[in-house]
């Protein structure tokens, strides 16, 4: 393969596998665009800078006076005076910033200079001191002239793309800039040594989490995005905030409270984890429990907080707070959100609850197409927002209101001021040792406020142990009792578990309402997560406690006590889950605090939106998805027909529609069930949920050369387009690798092979390399209608799938392996109550796991080169 064109593969990989699949558009297209915008409100475009070869703009800055400054995305700073209302912006007026830096996220003015977020991978074979990578910089005039001429970084990060460096917003006081980063970059240890949150964090799952089954931050771990604030030079940084997922921009309302706008995980949808983009309150030392893959925290753990506000699906950029903009007074104490996959911005109406917010949105603007980038307020009160992003049209805009004259009194708002002046006391004490911030921790660890209970108790974690450990020991308050035992259970240590498991033993359970009850037992969690399982005195007093409780009224404290329940190894519970499973799958139940967009919203992407509504169409039933991936954990106390009946359930939940990872998820959770199969009852299990053996058909070809291993989305990607950079192999070993794999038993490839089927010969000229690999790797993403096999459910409750042989008279003959044309099954036509076709597909995932990395490889380049020995991949002179 010629190095280009594997440069193109792997481009296509990075825009596919990372989920950033956009066909680059034309920067020169014009794009009609059909706006709403609110009554009184007029939207002027004042520039298109793709008309001008100026790139897709995505940060924008408001300087003194009338000066802007906007970043392409992938190139320059520029900088322009904002033009009168009514007139546009003349290009020979745009004047790029001659400092060689760019690609920023996020720009801000503030201390007489532009503070800028790089966001660029550094590159390894280039001094640091010659190139502007990921960091944060200060660009100053020195000589006074009017010109920005100095570059000085700040801050050097590790990270880079579209969960990397991202944006910035003065504080209330003007003294401080707070700047968030997404998931994918790393927290500084000049940021980390200076920090409100603990730094002991971890992935606090009581069970291995599944990975994402396409490879998407698999190796990102706690605590995931961050926020941090900093002065003016650069000398005193503060880590403030974690747990996100990949917020991009952050803003002050008028109470001066900071607050953010998280992105959702659309490849999760339909899985019991999956949670919508999101408002959320960036309180000191906050933690908003975003873990990679399924490990990611409801919002009722205490350990983390709950968002002020959920969305729906969407690509979160820019938040603006609406307090000083000559907007109508309606708007005063709010934010605007914009979403850039839908092409909305959102008004959020913020209105206080306690120490916190709660809030109410309504769609404030959308277009179609309208890809929103970022939006600032201008020193004229007026709103401007760039649109673009990935190369996309861009264009800038101007918001304003017309109606009426505005008078800015905007008086100050007392409500809730009382109890997030109590939460600022205590966050006084975030990293302070001090004997008066235990007391007024320990005064307000039962707070009904959540909120400051959270700060309470983070203020106890910064404490020396012995400040408190004796208050502990005597505490009798139930609530008091279950945030200290989190407190000390984050410290983990193992001589202070059974003090812990005692105290929390003290409490009576069943007297508690939910809220407390799915807080103690988090506490439990915790306490095993950090100090390991108990010693079986204490394993079975528990167990003696928590069965009786499950199953509850309420799904989520179900749920908790499940867990414990397996964790904890009370002999009845694989059971017990069962029943669940089975529930919840025929009442379809759908995690709680989900919200799916409206089809009118859905219709603003062609990209995004035929997903949506696909999800709607069949939502999974993602409580029962919980128990199913809960069981895969169990080793024990099964039997033959608990697991018939888990195994064939698969079948169930792969006729629904999910995310991207939706059904390579799943097969991920069979595979680890299967693990705690017996050998001798593997194959038949393996029937049981419509994978078949091709052991039965092997004798006649080679076997691997292995070793293999268990391949993940993120190991395949590296193999096929690693391994086929410089591929030195030859189309024998392809040959030898398609047959070892199986391939051959059902595909063709230039006459050869079976035909259950496609014919592979054509496959490179028909499919991406990206669309081949991930057929291969995860086959029950998308089945043909040709190919698919019959699912056949009878009234025996079970069901078989197989492809039809025969029908004759009152039978049905079906062919359920597709390597073995000689093993048939027949069904009565009176037994079969329903026949649809099969959610799993014939050919047997995990093929690939019996061979090695360069097998691997071999058979990717046969599959590309059609079976031709002529074709690049093996011509070495296109390989130097």
């Amino acid at each position: 393969m010629t190095k280009t064109t594997n440069r193109l593969f792997y481009l296509l990989f990075v825009f596919l596998f990372l989920g950033c699949n956009v066909e680059e558009k034309n920067t020169k297209e014009q794009q009609e665009i059909s706006f709403t915008i609110p009554d009184g409100f007029e939207l002027e475009e004042i520039y298109h800078p793709s008309d001008h070869e100026q790139g897709s703009w995505v940060a924008l800055a408001q300087g003194e006076h009338n000066q802007m400054f906007a970043c392409d995305q992938y190139g320059e700073i520029y900088q322009f005076t904002i033009p009168e209302k009514g007139d546009k912006l003349d290009p020979k007026n745009i004047i790029p910033l001659a400092l060689n830096i760019g690609e920023a996220h996020g720009m801000l003015w503030a201390f007489n200079s532009l503070y800028v977020a790089v966001n660029k991978r550094w590159k390894d074979d280039v001094p640091d001191d010659q190139e502007k990578g990921s960091g944060i910089y200060r660009i100053t005039d020195q000589d006074n002239d009017g010109r920005l001429d100095t570059v000085t970084m700040l801050l050097r990060l590790e990270g880079s793309g579209e969960h990397g460096p991202h944006s910035f917003t003065l504080s209330p006081d003007g003294s401080e800039i707070y700047f968030i980063a997404g998931n994918h970059t790393l927290i500084p240890d000049k940021v980390k040594k200076n920090s409100r949150i603990p730094t002991n964090w971890g992935e606090d799952n009581l069970f291995t989490p599944f990975l994402d089954a396409r490879g998407h931050a698999n190796d990102v771990k706690a605590p995931g995005a961050w926020i941090t604030k900093f002065n003016e030079d650069g000398s005193s940084w503060e880590l403030i905030s974690v747990g996100y997922r990949n917020p991009f921009d952050l803003a002050f309302n008028a109470d001066g409270e900071l607050f953010t706008y998280d992105a959702d995980m659309e490849w999760d949808i339909g899985m019991p984890w999956y949670r919508p983009t999101r408002i959320c309150h960036v309180t000191s030392a906050s933690e908003y429990g975003w873990r990679t893959g399924s490990g990611k925290w409801p919002s009722y753990y205490p350990d983390n907080l709950p968002a002020v506000h959920n969305l729906e699906q969407g690509s979160p950029t820019a938040v603006l707070s609406t307090s000083t903009l000559n907007f109508p007074e309606k708007y005063t104490n709010g934010l605007l959100a914009m979403d850039w996959s839908f092409g909305t911005v959102y008004f959020i109406d913020l209105k206080p609850k306690g120490s916190s917010y709660e809030a109410k949105r309504e769609e404030f603007l959308s277009g179609t197409p309208l890809p929103l980038t970022d939006m600032i307020a201008g020193n004229d009160g007026n709103v401007y927002f760039a649109t673009g992003g990935r190369r996309l049209d861009s264009r800038l805009y101007r918001l304003s209101y017309t109606k009426e004259t505005i008078v800015q009194n905007n008086p100050k708002n007392t409500d809730g001021t009382a109890a997030r002046n109590l939460r600022k006391e205590l966050e006084k004490y975030h990293g302070v040792a001090s004997l008066k911030g235990t007391e007024l921790a320990w005064d307000n660890l039962d707070h009904p406020d959540r909120f400051i209970r959270y700060a309470a108790r983070i203020v106890l974690e910064h404490q020396p142990l012995e400040t408190w450990l004796p208050t502990f020991k005597n505490e009798t308050n139930t609530r008091k009792i279950i945030e200290a035992s989190i407190a000390l259970s984050h410290k983990g240590l193992t001589e202070h578990q059974s003090l812990v498991l005692n105290k929390l033993q003290g409490i009576t359970l069943p007297d508690l309402d939910n809220s407390t009850l799915l807080d103690a037992l988090r506490a439990y969690s915790i306490n095993f997560i950090r100090s390991g399982k108990p010693d079986n005195r204490d394993q079975q007093s528990l167990v003696r406690t928590l069965a009786p409780l499950f199953p509850a009224s309420s799904n989520a404290v179900s749920k908790e006590l499940a867990q414990l329940l397996l964790f904890l190894d009370e002999k009845n519970t694989v059971k017990k889950l069962e029943e669940r499973l089975e529930f919840h799958t025929a009442q379809k139940t759908v995690t709680e605090g989900v919200e799916m967009l409206s089809e009118e919203a859905t219709l603003r992407s062609e990209e995004y939106g035929p997903l949506i509504r696909d999800v709607i169409s069949k939502m999974p039933p993602s409580e029962a998805i919980f128990y199913g991936m809960l069981l895969s954990n169990a080793k024990e106390g099964w039997n033959k027909d608990l697991r018939t009946r888990y195994f064939s359930w698969y079948f169930d939940v792969l006729g629904s529609n999910g995310g991207r990872s939706f059904k390579a998820y799943m097969e991920n959770v069979r595979q680890r069930a299967m693990v705690h199969v017996p050998k001798e009852d593997w194959d038949y299990f393996q029937e049981i949920s419509g994978v078949y053996s091709p052991s039965s058909a092997v004798a006649e070809i080679p076997q691997p050369i292995g070793p293999g291993k268990i391949y993940t989305g993120e190991d395949m990607g590296d193999i096929v387009w690693g391994g086929l950079d410089n591929y030195k192999g030859n189309i024998e070993n392809g040959k030898r690798a398609f047959a070892a794999a199986t391939c051959i038993l059902c595909h063709r490839m230039r006459g050869e092979g079976g035909a259950a089927g496609p014919d592979l010969t054509q496959a490179h000229s028909k499919f991406s390399t990206y669309d081949l690999f991930f057929a291969i790797y995860s086959p029950n993403d998308e089945i043909s209608d040709q190919y698919a096999n019959t699912l056949f459910h009878l009234n025996d409750n079970t069901k078989i799938a197989g492809r039809v042989k025969s029908e004759v008279g009152d039978s049905i003959v079906i062919l359920p392996n597709p390597f073995n044309e000689n093993y048939t099954i027949g069904i009565a036509k009176s037994n079969i109550v329903k026949k649809e076709l099969s959610p799993v597909s014939p050919m047997p995932p995990g093929l690939l796991n019996r061979l090695n990395k360069q097998e691997v490889a071999d058979l990717f380049a046969y599959i590309i080169s059609g079976g031709d020995s002529t074709h690049e991949i093996y011509n070495v002179d296109n390989n130097d």
